[in-house]
């Protein structure tokens, strides 16, 4: 058993309640939220001081700190990487208030692990825009993938059924890995994803689906120990990289990604352009921006 503590900002408290919506627990009034994960427990105070708690705190408070990040890359050991073909799906956009969620699943061959290991990329999130781009631009070529774009009208609609952004990642990362077993039409033993929810939650999500892939191995760092996942994670973000370059010329505005206040101006200065409704074609409007984008708005 572990306790490990950090000071988040208000954006990155923000970004836990949306990660830990489907764990969260009922807390006193002295706290901002408690959440438990796959052991570890996670309770955020009204300071924003957040605890870990248990025996994968570290791997928990490597998620929202890059000091302990570091100390957890440091322990995966490099055997514990997969050499043999597998399929790893990964996506990006879901911390983003603007733009869509991008969803790929990719198949690699023991020559794409040959040649994605050439790279030495520690970490995805450390890479610049233009790494990732040219990475996937030597990647797409030589994997086969799948790849499904979430736009925002598709994404709030969702919402008004009633699922939550738990739920809709888990809905599609299972398709988008579904499509590329369909595509591959071999046995593929081994699938990864990386992880989000706790896997029971995951496949709760799942139960009404018609076609659901059971045996996932689910891990929140795979991008270091299964190349399919890292190259899932970089074309995912190069298929987001063009679709927000897309919306930023649509409409005529410079875009910010995040859920900072720097894109509560930008939603609002979008509105004031396009109108009120369009919101809904460019946000995640059960986001807790949308407020703050109203009451830009009324203050005008």
């Amino acid at each position: 058993m572990s306790t490990l503590e950090l000071i988040a900002t208000n954006e990155t408290i923000d970004k836990m309640k949306k990660y830990y919506d489907s764990q969260m627990v009922q807390t006193d009034e002295d706290i901002l939220f408690k959440a438990n994960s796959i052991g570890c427990e996670i309770i955020a105070h009204l300071d924003n001081h957040v605890t870990f708690n248990g025996e994968n705190a570290l791997k928990e408070a490597a998620h929202w700190s890059k000091k302990y990040k570091d100390e957890l890359i440091s322990k995966i050991e490099k055997n514990s990487s997969c050499d043999h073909p597998h399929i790893g799906t990964s996506e990006t956009g879901s911390d983003d208030f603007l733009g869509p969620i991008c969803f790929v699943s990719c198949y690699v061959t023991q020559e794409n692990i040959e040649l994605l290991n050439s790279f030495h990329i520690k970490s995805v999130d450390d890479l610049s825009t233009q790494e990732i781009i040219n990475y996937a631009k030597q990647i797409k070529d030589q994997v086969k993938y799948g790849l499904l774009i979430l736009d925002n009208s598709h994404y709030n609609k969702m919402v008004d059924e009633g699922l939550n952004l738990s739920s809709i990642k888990a809905k599609l990362m299972n398709q988008v890995t579904v499509n590329m077993i369909q595509k591959i039409k071999s046995p593929i033993s081994t699938k990864v994803m990386t992880q989000f929810v706790a896997s029971k939650t995951y496949y709760n999500y799942l139960k009404n689906e018609v076609a659901v892939v059971k045996d996932v191995n689910f891990d929140e760092y795979a991008d270091q120990k299964y190349m399919g996942v890292l190259a899932a994670n970089i074309l995912s973000q190069y298929a987001y990289l063009q679709y927000f370059t897309n919306m930023t010329r649509s409409l005529k505005i410079k875009l910010a990604r995040g859920t900072n206040s720097d894109v509560d101006q930008i939603a609002a200065k979008i509105c004031n352009k396009y109108g009120f409704n369009i919101i809904r074609k460019i946000a995640k409007t059960n986001f807790s921006n949308i407020k703050k984008v109203k009451n830009i708005l009324d203050n005008k």
